[in-house]
């Protein structure tokens, strides 16, 4: 991992770039991880969760890892794809949120990048770190349910005071969402993860909703998410005109985006 600031021009074409914007003044803070997954769940919280309290972003991930593509935005800016560091005080809590683009590709690239964000963190001085991901189920719930798994007892203990409950059964959760609390442990630190059921086939505000419920009674600030809903439908939409694209893409060559969007998701992310 390479640290650099605004004015430096050093690069890196191994392992992950972190480009620090600004350095804000934090204490114990703790980390929310809302990364692509089924359902969009993650995403679509962290998403809200920055917008809804002004988070600032303070740093961006760069790795050999993610698309070797660049995005041509609208107003004419290129840019990379990257995860993204935001911070926000909530209450007398320091809270950091990670969300980004996409996640890295490959089995080497997760355990690369979740690393790298972990000790980025500890940097921060940081010691709790909470990632968000959507459970899976078949029919979808008025009042997604939301579950917890730890690294730690006293953490788990916690969320579940806040109305997470227990798995009760064993399940995978796949890239960042489980490995970055899983790691932290390896790391000192301890970890977390919430899971919100969702069927995953559509853009689940409903299920972000119940995540944001227990992450604002963690930090004691009340989370509106009255928005939620419109906001699910933009990204929907933005999903669908990629999905087409994708296809389009890949008519002639088997095996490519077009026919891993059609797959069924049966996991935990």
């Amino acid at each position: 991992m390479l640290l650099v600031n605004e004015l430096t021009s050093d690069v890196k074409t191994k392992g992950s770039i972190i480009k620090v914007l600004s350095r804000p003044a934090m204490k114990d803070p703790l980390l929310l991880v809302g990364l692509p997954g089924i359902g969009l769940v993650s995403k679509l919280a962290a998403d809200h969760l920055t917008k809804e309290k002004a988070a600032k972003k303070f740093a961006a991930l760069y790795s050999r890892h993610l698309p070797n593509q660049a995005i041509a935005m609208k107003s004419g800016r290129m840019r990379l794809f990257s995860i993204r560091f935001y911070h926000r005080k909530m209450g007398s809590k320091d809270v950091v949120i990670v969300k980004g683009d996409l996640q890295p590709l490959t089995v080497e690239g997760q355990y690369e990048v979740a690393g790298d964000i972990l000790d980025f963190f500890k940097e921060l001085g940081g010691k709790t770190v909470v990632s968000m991901a959507g459970y899976a189920i078949i029919k979808k719930s008025e009042k997604p349910a939301v579950y917890c798994t730890s690294t730690d007892k006293a953490l788990f203990k916690k969320f579940v005071s806040l109305g997470a409950k227990k798995t009760g059964r064993t399940v995978p959760i796949m890239g960042l969402a489980g490995l970055i609390p899983a790691l932290a442990e390896l790391n000192g630190m301890h970890g977390a993860c919430l899971l919100a059921e969702t069927p995953g086939n559509l853009i689940d505000a409903k299920a972000a909703s119940a995540m944001l419920e227990v992450i604002g009674k963690l930090t004691g600030q009340k989370i509106d998410v009255k928005h939620l809903e419109e906001q699910a439908k933009k990204a929907e939409d933005a999903l669908k005109k990629f999905e087409e694209t994708a296809r389009s893409e890949q008519a002639t060559a088997p095996g490519g985006a077009a026919e891993v969007i059609r797959k069924d998701i049966t996991y935990i992310r």
